[in-house]
């Protein structure tokens, strides 16, 4: 066979596959377009743990009428223009590749939304697979968005079946991910309401997880495992230097040299017997607010608390407050791999 251009719908669905892997990652692009919209209400509604569908509502800013045609579209973005601003971006969200995906990988997907200038009244946008509206409906919103997803994975045959059949361990890593941003991005000020719920064919609605919107990490802690969760728990408050590696000065050029400052906020197990837990399963780590997986640190974390308490596990909340510039986050489709420029420095300043 001769070499030849694919064909642009194959690649959408290509691409699109590596983009949104799981159940999670549908979920957490949605609610990361809640959260850099300033949504201070979010609602995730699942069916059939996810299975039917996925409903992410918040109140948010909205989308405006001139940007109804591009939200579907590949590497369509309000958060970077060029290359350059990754360095910068703050925002969870900046490939223009979620929802784009989304809608190749969907059914069906839906867009409800108004902005303050619109508001009470909303448009209702049914996307294609290719991401273009197909269809729009005026309606009764108030300001902000709904997104909703029907049946996710049905174009991928083999996924969806693997879907089906260990939906219920799918559901759970997305609440765990759910759990980390009511930890994290929604307990920051001004304080975000999170609330999770799965509506069972037959069966009642039951709610997974509630924040009541404060923006404080224990009153999270408490909101998503009750008040004796707390107990031996005690505020992480650390600032130290990390030098720059020799790889990253060369790669900066003449560029910054100077040392990086680091600041290590949140909660963590007191370092006593009997204080930690039997698993690492609550330990959550961020850089600047967003969650990520930290492997190398989290066994840092882990080695040092051993060294208290030989039998057991911290309970870990950790947000990295660290220059933009010091750390890559354009690593992986999903941004849950995070590269630091000087990681291996970095560590043996936090063990000391």
């Amino acid at each position: 066979m001769s070499i030849k251009a694919i064909d642009n719908a194959s690649i959408h669905r290509i691409t699109s596959g590596q983009v949104v892997i799981d159940l999670q990652t549908a979920v957490k692009e949605l609610v990361e377009n809640s959260l850099d919209a300033g949504a201070t209400n979010i609602e995730v509604r699942f069916k059939n743990y996810g299975l039917a569908s996925i409903e992410v509502i918040d109140n948010g800013s909205g989308i405006p009428e001139a940007d109804y045609d591009s939200i579907g579209l590949k590497h369509h973005t309000s958060k970077l223009e060029t290359f350059s601003d990754l360095t910068s971006v703050r925002t969870f969200g900046f490939r223009g590749e979620a929802l784009s995906s989304l809608c190749a990988l969907s059914e069906h997907v839906t867009v409800c939304t108004a902005t303050s200038e619109t508001a009470p009244m909303g448009m209702s946008l049914v996307m294609d697979t290719g991401g273009s509206v197909k269809n729009r409906n005026t309606v009764a919103r108030n300001q902000g968005t709904t997104i909703t997803l029907t049946n996710l994975f049905t174009p991928l045959a083999v996924r969806r079946k693997e879907f089906e059949r260990n939906v219920k361990r799918e559901f759970g890593k997305a609440l765990s991910l759910l759990n980390a941003y009511a930890l994290g991005p929604c307990a920051a000020a001004p304080g975000i309401r999170l609330t999770v719920s799965n509506q069972l064919d037959k069966g009642g609605k039951s709610v997974q997880i509630k924040t009541l919107g404060s923006p404080s990490s224990r009153a999270s802690v408490t909101a998503l495992w009750g008040p004796k969760s707390l107990d031996n728990i005690v505020d992480m408050d650390l600032t130290f230097e990390v030098e720059r590696e020799k790889v990253a000065l060369k790669r900066l050029k003449n560029q910054e040299t100077e040392a990086i400052s680091v600041q290590v906020k949140g909660l963590i197990s007191k370092f006593a017997v009997g204080c930690g837990r039997t698993g690492t399963d609550r330990q959550f780590f961020y850089i600047n607010g967003r969650p990520c997986n930290m492997s190398k640190i989290q066994k840092a974390f882990n080695e040092v608390y051993r060294s208290f308490n030989a039998t057991q596990a911290p309970f870990i909340l950790a947000n990295f407050l660290i220059a933009t510039e010091a750390y890559d986050v354009n690593v992986s489709p999903d941004k849950r791999t995070i590269l630091l420029h000087s990681e291996g420095n970095l560590i043996s300043a936090l063990k000391v």
